[in-house]
């Protein structure tokens, strides 16, 4: 049991004896007052957790998000950033061991870490090009008090039992067709509950108390509820209970009773356990858009928002593992970037391809060269070579030149380009320039 939880029955308990203690001294209102006495004690118990006061110098949960026997590891997301994926912020994921086979992963219940309140629920489809349904997933979102609320996604299968105390699909309504469809409620879960079963599945919380992360274009990361509503004919607050407040994302492990947040810390890592995660700080709490840098987020043009569901975005981040490995998230938005430049052999055509679009990595240099994303000025180019696709792929035969540039009339801009011309950035002429095939990215 909570503070907060502390404090509703104590209320409770308060109010209904003070109620009671009326009735001796006046016998003749005893009818009255008991009436009194049940109607208040059950508007307090059935206040909504997200008007519940935070428990002071307590942890949010209580317990863990799975059994910790069935996680591999816990990957901190955002950081590789891919096509429609979450932007970097503090979330993770839980991976489960291997299945039957090695190309399977266990399925494990997903389990309620506090007694806490759904929100609401949300399915989404797959299908293939033909239209047959591939796949259905879950996210349910929660409320723990008035200032944390968390999210878990990717839920293969919702929990039967929490399916029919919401009154089954029927009034789920649908954001934007079929294959979305959402519910907004207040069902109330207990601590280890079983929420759904899935083979993995991502944390995401918000703490409305904690200071808002530092951003150079905050106003990227807003969202106006009331105009998703319009757009999707939803009500504002459900737009608004699934919607994320990236600023104020904080890392779930770290809302955990310290027994079990150094159990769960101890599993972070790559997503199959090779790599253990280093540093300090190793759930990355806080986002990595770095005002006056070239670390963060970069959009494919000026006006796009990080609120919307595709995300047209590359990432310049350190590695989430390993934060002494940079990473250019890049998904095919470089088309100077070529299948030509990946050191495959020439007839593995597809493969070539395929990994021109993945993300690079390198190891942070000094200098103009292989710098830092947080220590790159303004109106000045830097080169990167020795890049490798993704952690373990083949090399990259050339190197990539960027420049930010102050935005000194409107936002600022970040010029990025491969370059096939050269192997490594000692050979690029000097001065460097680009050669005219850049791409334009925008905060």
């Amino acid at each position: 049991m909570t503070g907060g939880d502390d404090f509703i029955r104590l209320a409770a308990v308060g109010l209904t004896s003070a109620l009671f203690v009326g009735a001796i001294i006046k016998p003749n209102g005893g009818r009255e007052l008991v009436e009194r006495a049940a109607s208040a004690a059950s508007s307090i118990e059935t206040l909504a957790y997200s008007d519940k006061p935070c428990a002071i110098g307590e942890p949010a949960f209580s317990s863990g998000f799975t059994t910790l026997d069935n996680v591999l590891s816990v990957s901190p997301l955002g950081g590789v950033t891919a096509p429609g994926e979450t932007l970097p912020a503090p979330y993770i994921r839980i991976n489960t061991r291997r299945g039957e086979n090695a190309f399977e992963r266990r399925n494990t219940n997903a389990l309620a870490p506090a007694r806490a309140e759904i929100i609401a629920l949300e399915r989404k489809t797959d299908r293939d090009d033909e239209g047959r349904v591939q796949k259905q997933n879950w996210t349910v979102h929660f409320s723990v008090c008035e200032n944390v609320n968390f999210y878990y996604d990717q839920l293969d299968e919702l929990s039967d039992d929490i399916l029919r105390r919401v009154g089954g699909l029927k009034d789920f309504v649908e954001l934007g067709g079929p294959d979305h469809i959402a519910l907004e409620t207040r069902l109330k879960v207990s601590n280890g509950e079983v929420i759904g079963v899935t083979d993995g599945f991502d944390i995401g919380l918000h703490d409305k108390a904690a200071p808002a992360a530092t951003l150079e274009r905050p106003e990227r990361y807003a969202t106006n509820t009331y105009a998703r509503a319009a757009v999707f004919d939803a009500s504002p607050s459900l737009m608004s209970a699934i919607t994320p407040n990236t600023p104020q994302a904080r890392c779930p492990i770290d809302y955990l009773p310290k027994d079990k947040r150094d159990e769960w810390a101890q599993k972070l890592g790559d997503s199959w356990g090779i790599r253990k995660a280093k540093g300090d700080n190793v759930c990355r709490t806080a986002i990595t858009d770095l005002p006056n840098a070239a670390q963060g987020v970069w959009y494919t043009d000026s006006a796009h928002n990080a609120a919307t569901t595709k995300v047209s975005a590359v990432a310049l981040a350190a590695d989430t593992i390993n934060p002494k490995r940079l990473i250019f998230s890049l998904h095919g938005r470089l088309p100077s970037l070529s299948a030509d430049m990946v050191a495959l052999p020439p007839f593995m055509t597809t493969e070539r391809a395929k990994a021109a679009n993945d993300f690079l990595t390198f190891e942070v240099g000094d200098g103009r060269i292989n710098t830092s994303f947080a220590d790159v000025r303004n109106n000045n180019l830097y080169c990167y070579d020795n890049l490798r696709v993704n952690f373990v792929g083949p090399e990259i035969t050339g190197v990539i030149v960027l420049e930010r540039q102050s935005g000194e009339a409107g936002p600022a801009l970040l010029k990025i380009e491969a370059r096939d011309d050269a192997y490594s950035c000692i050979d690029l002429e000097e001065p460097w320039s680009f050669a005219g095939n850049e791409t334009t990215f925008y905060r």
